[in-house]
């Protein structure tokens, strides 16, 4: 008797999301057991963030669905609202396309919904991302309430798979797989910071990334936040006679707000994207000498590179870090401070480099396949999740 294939439905609603599935849908969708399709939404969706969707359609995924589901506002009934809307529009699409699981990423509106979905569609709910806790924002209690949700876990290290069974989830639905995303560091080919700047026209030396978000509890303070990171970063640049190369923020409320503070302190030193494709991206991290900001790939990403990071603010509070993290607060003295030894202790830079990673390698994506086709769907347990008041 022929073996079923499983119908993978993933769903993807912004860019670093994207990045950590697409090791594991291009390793699906390349298996015989397995047919992968894509709902795309959100974020890909919006030309101020670049349209990344078109990066999706160039990867020749089987995208059966865009929802259009992001308000632009940046008031905070935006992401309320928004899962209202995606919730509405993804059960359509479920029931039309009928997938065995509902495979997505991490704490966002995608997540939510999908969890929420999956569970009232009997469609099995994987999560990637699970076990992990960040202070301040609302995506940590979705974050958690993802994993109450979900059928089955994949962590980014082994103290997050830890975390979900001291929470009471079954120890058979959690596995340890590591950052899927390493694999995308490790394949693509190294090109030189020379030609890098012939893309971003924009000469590069010496120089730090700039990834900064705003925080849903403190959404009312973006711009100062911003505008005091960007006031340090632009004066160190200038003292040091370095470069900075920043990316657009998210789209949570309080994103129009840290637009407003790039546009007034971008300069002749300091320069920010849209957003760049994959190749570029990933040569542009590997040639930097710090990340600055607040952004998840500082704690998940950037160890795998042996890159110093700085973290102002709250945001990424609590997580794991392999210890290449400062946590900074809004004081531009600290933060330039902090920058000079990143960029030129190099007694602190030798440490970032001799840390252990603990996101796992890059072969995360392959412990997930293996899971996913070794899973009975005949096991009707496996749609059942445990009594969590016993």
């Amino acid at each position: 008797m022929a073996k079923k294939i499983k119908k993978i439905l993933a769903v993807t609603g912004i860019r670093s999301e994207y990045d950590i599935l697409f090791p594991v849908i291009d390793s699906l969708r390349k298996h015989k057991s397995f047919q992968v399709q894509l709902v795309v939404c959100g974020a890909h969706l919006s030309d101020w963030h670049g349209d990344t969707f078109k990066d999706i359609e160039s990867d020749k995924f089987d995208v059966v669905e865009k929802i259009d589901y992001l308000l632009m506002t940046n008031r905070k009934t935006q992401r309320a609202k928004g899962i209202g809307n995606l919730i509405s529009s993804l059960t359509q699409t479920v029931d039309r396309i009928k997938p065995d699981f509902i495979l997505y990423v991490g704490d966002r509106e995608e997540s939510i919904a999908c969890s929420i979905v999956a569970n009232y569609m009997n469609v099995l709910a994987v999560h990637i991302g699970g076990g992990d806790s960040v202070y301040g924002n609302a995506d940590d209690p979705i974050r958690f309430a993802c994993s109450e949700l979900a059928h089955v876990h994949f962590t980014t290290s082994q103290q997050y798979a830890d975390n979900l069974i001291k929470i009471g989830e079954e120890p058979r639905r959690v596995f340890f797989s590591g950052n899927p995303a390493l694999k995308n560091i490790k394949d693509v080919p190294s090109i030189s910071k020379k030609e890098i700047s012939k893309k971003l026209d924009f000469n590069l030396n010496k120089y730090a990334v700039i990834i900064k978000h705003p925080l849903s509890s403190s959404k009312e303070e973006s711009y100062y936040q911003m505008k005091t990171t960007l006031e340090a970063v632009g004066e160190f640049t200038k003292e040091r006679n370095i470069e900075a190369v920043g990316i657009f923020p998210n789209t949570d409320p309080g994103s129009y707000d840290i637009l407003r503070a790039i546009k007034e302190e971008e300069s002749n030193s300091m320069k920010f994207f849209k957003n760049l494709p994959r190749n570029i991206f990933v040569n542009l991290i590997r040639h930097a000498s710090l990340l600055i900001g607040n952004s998840s790939m500082g704690i998940l990403e950037a160890p795998y590179y042996k890159l110093p990071v700085i973290n102002v603010g709250d945001r990424q509070l609590g997580r794991l870090n392999a210890g290449n993290v400062k946590f900074v607060n809004y004081d531009k003295k600290i933060i330039k401070s902090a920058m000079e030894e990143a960029i030129f202790n190099s007694t602190y830079i030798e440490k970032i480099k001799s840390l252990k990673n603990p996101y796992g390698g890059d072969d995360a994506h392959e412990r997930i396949v293996e899971v996913l086709e070794n899973l009975n769907l005949e096991d009707k347990t496996w749609y059942i999740k445990q009594k969590v008041f016993k």
